[in-house]
């Protein structure tokens, strides 16, 4: 029975959006979203595994929720004014220019929090950020020095309507014109700025390090989809404590592949209880 009202939480989250990734890697995939035939088999899959019941609708909001999370995270951290934070990944905003340009009440990072399953999302639709290091204060508003009392963060000084005084020395311009600094930071060399070799490196690797991951997360899943089809094939029922036991047992990699490789039933059923004997007693 379907339900009016969705529930997330990030292992759900998860598990959606790797339905979603299968749909792209068996070219079910329009323009940054799955086809009528890769949602119809999203939606199956999904309900399938986790009983919920959702409709089509509400898998496609918060796709759409998070696939907007995803793009603003990404253009927050290359903005003018915005810097990411290396510990956490957030998108860190100056205070000041943030009342400037969206409002005093505005409140940074609340449009450009980093979204759940970033790496996923990453597979999805790509371009991730790099790390751009320190924040820095955009047009000059970092210091007092730099901003006199007359100035507002709504009406910052340097954008005042007050004209520029004339450079000695020059000949004045024929037609009056108003200088004004742009608010933006100026752009200086660095030796820490990296090359394109790095940035490839890195992408490369973030690359890597997703598809690992993922990789993993399929294979224990279809694994753990074994273990269970074969204690029903056993006999057993879910439940059943030798069931469950099994199940507990089978999460640990090196048991899982143990019990699969077993091929009679009277030795996967001495194989999990000597196995919880002995982690009855360690505990």
């Amino acid at each position: 029975m379907a339900r009016d009202r969705a529930s997330w939480d990030e292992h759900t989250t998860f598990m959606f959006l790797d339905l979603v990734a299968k749909q792209k890697e068996l070219s079910h995939w329009a323009d940054r979203s799955p086809t009528s035939l890769g949602w119809s088999n999203i939606v199956r899959s999904f309900n399938e595994s986790t009983k919920l019941g959702y409709r089509k609708k509400q898998l496609q909001n918060k796709f759409n929720d998070l696939k907007r999370a995803y793009f603003n995270w990404r253009d927050g951290c290359s903005h003018t004014g915005l810097g990411r934070d290396p510990d956490t990944g957030e998108v860190a905003a100056d205070p000041v220019w943030y009342a400037a340009v969206h409002g005093e009440r505005s409140q940074p990072g609340e449009k450009y929090k980093r979204p759940p399953c970033c790496a996923q999302l990453f597979d999805l639709f790509g371009h991730t950020p790099r790390d751009r290091g320190e924040l820095v204060s955009a047009g000059g508003h970092g210091t007092d020095e730099n901003v006199s009392s007359g100035g507002t963060p709504d009406t910052p000084q340097e954008l005042s309507d007050e004209p520029v005084g004339v450079r000695s020395g020059g000949q004045s311009s024929k037609r009056s014109s108003r200088d004004y600094s742009v608010c933006s930071p100026m752009k200086k060399k660095s030796s820490q700025t990296p090359s394109i070799d790095d940035c490839l490196d890195d992408l490369t690797h973030i690359i890597k390090e997703s598809r690992e991951h993922k990789s993993r997360h399929i294979t224990e899943a279809e694994e753990m989809a074994k273990v269970n089809k074969i204690l029903k094939e056993d006999g057993y029922s879910e439940s059943d404590l030798f069931f469950a036991q099994a199940l507990n047992i089978c999460t640990n990699r090196l048991h899982r592949r143990a019990f699969l490789d077993l091929e009679t039933k009277e030795g996967r059923m001495n194989y999990v209880k000597v196995t919880w004997d002995v982690m009855t007693l360690k505990s």
